[in-house]
């Protein structure tokens, strides 16, 4: 069955993915790599929004501004592919795939 003509009050099946958090965001949350799993069919910014709220006020504060749009200088691959801000609420996250969240780091 597609997951989408689920009925309503049906759960969707989960799907696993493999989180993987650079630089200063994994001592905010003192882990590096961890499994999540979502409904199938959900989105980057669902799983996002999932880590905000397991992680906490620090976490989400490092990540997204006020409105929950990504800071400028966080970048999110799924797949080792960059997904843009702008399509972070319609990507959807597959079994099996590798989300990467990541600060820039600048200097010189």
């Amino acid at each position: 069955m597609d997951p989408q003509n689920i009925p309503e009050g049906k759960a969707r099946p989960l799907v696993t993915v493999r989180v993987k958090l650079s630089g200063f965001l994994s001592s905010l949350v003192s882990e590096s790599e961890l499994e999540v799993e979502v409904a199938a069919r959900s989105t980057v910014a669902d799983l996002i929004g999932m880590l905000t709220e397991r992680f906490g006020d620090a976490f989400r504060k490092a990540i997204v501004d006020r409105e929950g749009r990504l800071h400028g200088g966080i970048v999110v691959m799924l797949n080792r592919r960059t997904v843009l801000p702008r399509k972070i609420a319609k990507t959807v996250i597959n079994e099996e795939s590798d989300l990467t969240i990541l600060p820039l780091v600048g200097g010189g």
